[in-house]
């Protein structure tokens, strides 16, 4: 449906609804060559300065700016045409690099006068603001990939420290022997020393772990007793390897918006709460372990698994969702705790 509202464009721009406009960009990103891509990539070269015009507008007739107004929540399509015109005019179109780009001021008056957007107006008010959302959710990410970059040092007294919380949080009515030990078997590792589960993604791994059994408490003494006794002997952290950065970045633009008392940084110092990615990984992982009780696998069956985990769930992903539905269930919200 063509959108009815005051527009800068000529009536055959309206076209670009919210849910067109978002169907063309996650179809130009497939990686598997294709017509469709092709069509989607040439109508989005077309019209990418409508896009990003229309889309405002959009935004703005559903959440509008009264005088001297702070931008609140602004909605995922808009974050995520806001994201396609940043990577086009600073990335550019033949590059897949999406590192954390330069501060969202000078970048928004870079793209307000690539796509004829007037800086006086409400509209570039909320490319402003869109645009230090995308860019904190960027440098999120980059502290996430960090972070699985860092080795778990089990000599520090921190990782020991972290390990004694997470047994106790897991397995309460029992008292840790050791930092090594077949007992860690028994709580879902492969081998005497946790620190071996750790070798992909660092510190991210137990990090994860650990907001995982902070957060869902009793359900994720339950997760863990079902995971040793159905044979899964899939750890937290493992089913984000099955979805690369950019899913990441996708959902975390449906997910993720920057509170207000948070601006973007590019200082060191200022590391990002990694509390929305891991809330993603708590989900992912309940999904998962769900779908695999409810299938009865076995461990050898854990790689077939996971790559139809994978294909069922990622189209999902890249349009911002975790939803069960993807995987037979009726509804979208099977697996998830309240």
């Amino acid at each position: 449906m063509a959108l009815q509202i005051s527009s800068p464009n000529s009536n055959w721009d309206l076209w670009l609804s919210p849910t067109v406009s978002l169907s063309l960009i996650i179809e130009s990103e497939t990686a598997a060559p294709s017509l469709t891509r092709s069509l989607s990539q040439f109508v989005l070269l077309v019209f990418r300065r409508s896009l990003l015009q229309e889309q405002l507008s959009y935004e703005l007739s559903q959440r509008p700016l009264g005088q001297g107004e702070q931008v609140g929540a602004v909605s995922s399509t808009t974050l995520r045409v806001v994201d396609y015109a940043y990577h086009k005019t600073v990335v550019g179109a033949n590059s897949e690099s999406r590192g954390t780009p330069i501060y969202p001021e000078e970048l928004a008056a870079t793209i307000s006068t690539d796509h004829g957007i007037d800086q006086t107006t409400p509209s570039y008010q909320l490319l402003v603001v869109s645009l230090e959302r995308v860019m904190a959710m960027y440098h999120l990410v980059d502290n996430v990939l960090e972070r699985a970059d860092t080795n778990f040092e089990a000599t520090q007294e921190q990782g020991r420290d972290d390990l004694r919380e997470l047994w106790s949080l897991l397995r309460p009515n029992r008292e840790l022997q050791g930092l090594s030990g077949k007992w860690w078997v028994d709580l879902g590792f492969q081998g005497n020393n946790p620190a071996t589960d750790f070798r992909d993604l660092g510190i991210l791994a137990l990090d994860s772990l650990l907001f995982f059994a902070r957060t869902y408490g009793h359900r994720a003494v339950q997760v863990v007793e079902e995971s040793v006794e159905g044979g899964e002997n899939c750890e937290l952290t493992k089913t984000l390897t099955l979805f690369p950065q950019r899913d990441l970045q996708l959902i975390l633009l449906r997910s993720y918006q920057a509170p207000p008392d948070e601006p973007f940084s590019r200082s060191d110092q200022e590391s990002a709460t990694l509390g929305p990615f891991l809330a993603i990984a708590s989900d992912l992982y309940l999904l998962f372990h769900l779908h695999w009780l409810r299938g009865g696998y076995t461990v050898m069956q854990f790689e077939e698994v996971s790559k139809e985990f994978q294909y069922a769930l990622r189209p999902w992903i890249r349009r911002g969702v975790i939803d069960s539905r993807a995987l037979g269930w009726e509804t979208g919200s099977a697996g998830k705790v309240e």
